[in-house]
């Protein structure tokens, strides 16, 4: 399968970035912020292993997931919202790691060598981080929880560049992803399944169609 968009930086690319901008790497538990939106500091966190969810939590509507990010994609400072009466931050969903750097260190870097090697990270930055917002409105805009399912489904696809997707949320954290009721994901799921749709073998889908049936 072609990939359209390009979301993740390669582990060679990761490997450079670590030797060359001599980042701080840090281990976080699950369950812990990496940042949030009243921080002053602002950093750019490469993930070099594990799962991120970018969230907003208030106390009438608790927590709703704004986007995920794992192994080789970026996370920013400007990522984040200021919602109404409430928190907008990062964390780990799953142990993960991440290296550290300041927006000044890669611009400082990248103004000193003329050899042109970290060019190209503001513009992946800023074009992986709006791909997967956008993608994300554009599943949240379907009017149905199987329009929604499997919009989602076919976007991992060619983020995965398989036909047989491993799901990077639990059910219940894709139910809030999708803004749906997770009992009627289920459900939907288990239709698809005897309809010849889908495969589902525990968190491992395999969409049986070339294109989506939406």
């Amino acid at each position: 399968m072609e990939q359209k968009n390009r979301y993740f930086l390669s582990s060679q690319e990761l490997d450079f970035i670590v030797k060359t901008l001599n980042p701080t790497i840090r281990k976080y538990n699950r369950g812990e912020l990496l940042y949030k939106k009243s921080s002053s500091e602002k950093r750019l966190f490469f993930l070099l292993s594990g799962t991120v969810y970018l969230a907003v939590e208030n106390e009438f509507e608790g927590r709703q997931i704004l986007e995920y990010f794992v192994k080789g994609q970026v996370l920013c400072h400007d990522m984040l919202i200021q919602p109404n009466n409430g928190n907008c931050y990062a964390v780990a969903k799953y142990p993960c790691t991440a290296a550290l750097v300041s927006y000044e260190k890669v611009e400082k870097y990248r103004q000193i060598h003329q050899d042109a090697a970290l060019d190209y990270l503001p513009a992946f930055i800023f074009k992986s981080s709006a791909a997967i917002m956008q993608q994300h409105c554009h599943i949240l805009q379907q009017k149905t929880i199987r329009n929604k399912l499997l919009t989602f489904l076919y976007c991992q696809a060619q983020r995965q560049n398989t036909f047989t997707v491993r799901l990077p949320l639990p059910y219940s954290d894709l139910a809030d992803y999708l803004t749906v009721d997770r009992s009627a994901l289920m459900k939907e799921i288990s239709r698809l399944c005897s309809e010849g749709i889908i495969e589902k073998d525990s968190h491992q889908i395999t969409l049986l169609t070339t294109t989506p049936c939406i």
